[in-house]
C-alpha cells in the first residue's frame, strides 16, 4: 500500500530586543526546535495513538524578529482521525487546527486553552455532544472539541510547550512567541510564559517553605514581571523578584552591583512533584542584605 502523507506549513516566531536583527542564540533555538517536534508528535499521539507518524522540517528562516517556517507531515493512512477526518480535511492541517496554530477548523485550540487556564487545572471537564466537551475555567464554561482538551492537558504536550514557549520567554530580550499563521495564529507574551509550564500532577505533592538564602547575581532585570537570573550555589536559576522596595532602589540607581556580590534574601521556595519530574521555584519576598564583593586589599599573596 502506498503511504499518503499530508503536509502543512506554519511559522514559529520570537520577538524582542535579543532577536530583532534576525539572529538567535543557537543554545536557545536548538532546544526550542527539538521541543516543537516533540510537541507536534505528542499532539498527534493524543489524536491518533502511538502509531502516529509525524515529521517536522525547517523550510525557511526570515529576518525581522526571528522567524522560522516549518512543515509538518502526517501519514493520513495511519488513522481515520475520528470525527475530524473528512474528504476535504487533511491530517496535517487538522493537527495544526487542534493545536490552535490556524484559524481553520476548531474555534479554540490547545494553545488558547492553556492561556486561559493560566497554569491551573480546569475545575471540571464534562462531555457534551459527541466529540465535544465543556471545560470550566474560573467559573466560565467553554465548549471545545474533546481532542483540544486532551492535547491541552497532556503531560508530554505540556513538557514540550515548556521548551518551545516557557523557556525562551524566560530569556532576557525575548518578549513574545508566535505560532501558526501570521495574522491569526496565537501569540504568547512574556508575562504568560509561565502558563505553559507542565501542569502539576493531579495527585502532586507540594511543599512550601520560607527561609533565608544567599544568591550570586548573574543577570538583573529592569522590566516588571521579568525574572532575575541568580545562582544559589548549586546552579543558575530564574527567580521571581517580589521585593518592591528593593526593585524600586534598583530602578532609581540607588543599588550598584559588581561581580561577586551576594544578595541575602528571604525566600519562599515552592517544591512540587509534577507529571514530568520534581521542580522547585523561588520567589524573593525581601532582600535582607546586599553583601558587596570583597575588595582586593592589594596584597601580593602566593
Amino acid at each position: 500500500m502506498t503511504t499518503r502523507m499530508s503536509e502543512a506549513t506554519f511559522r514559529l516566531s520570537y520577538d524582542g530586543d535579543a532577536v530583532r536583527d534576525g539572529e538567535m542564540d543557537v543554545a536557545d533555538l536548538a532546544p526550542a526546535l527539538l521541543g516543537l517536534g516533540q510537541l507536534l508528535r505528542a499532539a498527534a499521539h493524543v489524536v491518533q495513538g502511538e502509531a502516529a507518524d509525524v515529521s517536522v522540517r525547517v523550510k525557511t528562516m526570515r529576518d525581522a524578529c526571528f522567524e522560522v517556517w516549518l512543515s509538518v507531515a502526517v501519514d493520513d493512512l495511519k488513522s481515520a482521525w475520528q470525527i475530524w477526518k473528512t474528504a476535504d480535511v487533511q491530517g496535517a492541517a487538522t493537527l495544526l487546527s487542534l493545536l490552535g496554530f490556524s484559524g481553520i477548523g476548531a474555534a479554540v485550540g490547545a494553545i488558547q486553552v492553556v492561556k486561559r487556564l493560566q497554569g491551573n487545572r480546569p475545575k471540571r471537564v464534562t462531555a457534551t455532544s459527541p466529540g465535544n466537551v465543556a471545560m470550566e475555567i474560573d467559573g466560565e464554561i467553554i465548549e471545545m472539541p474533546d481532542m483540544v482538551a486532551r492535547i491541552a492537558l497532556d503531560a508530554v504536550v505540556r513538557a514540550a510547550m515548556e521548551r518551545v514557549i516557557a523557556d525562551p520567554l524566560e530569556k532576557d530580550g525575548i518578549d513574545s512567541v508566535s505560532l501558526g499563521e501570521a495574522e491569526t495564529g496565537p501569540t504568547v507574551a512574556k508575562a504568560e510564559g509561565s502558563y505553559f509550564r507542565a501542569l502539576p500532577a493531579a495527585d502532586s505533592d507540594e511543599f512550601v517553605s520560607r527561609h533565608t538564602k544567599p544568591f550570586s547575581i548573574l543577570t538583573l532585570s529592569f522590566k516588571p514581571g521579568q525574572k532575575w537570573r541568580l545562582n544559589d550555589g548549586a546552579s543558575p536559576r530564574q527567580v521571581t523578584m517580589s521585593d518592591a522596595d528593593f526593585q524600586a532602589r534598583v530602578d532609581a540607581s540607588q543599588e550598584a552591583f559588581a561581580k561577586g556580590d551576594l544578595l541575602v534574601c528571604e525566600v519562599v521556595e515552592t517544591s512540587r512533584r509534577t507529571a514530568t519530574g520534581f521542580r522547585s521555584d523561588y520567589e524573593i519576598v525581601r532582600v535582607k542584605e546586599h553583601r558587596r564583593a570583597l575588595a582586593d586589599p592589594g596584597l601580593d599573596l602566593p
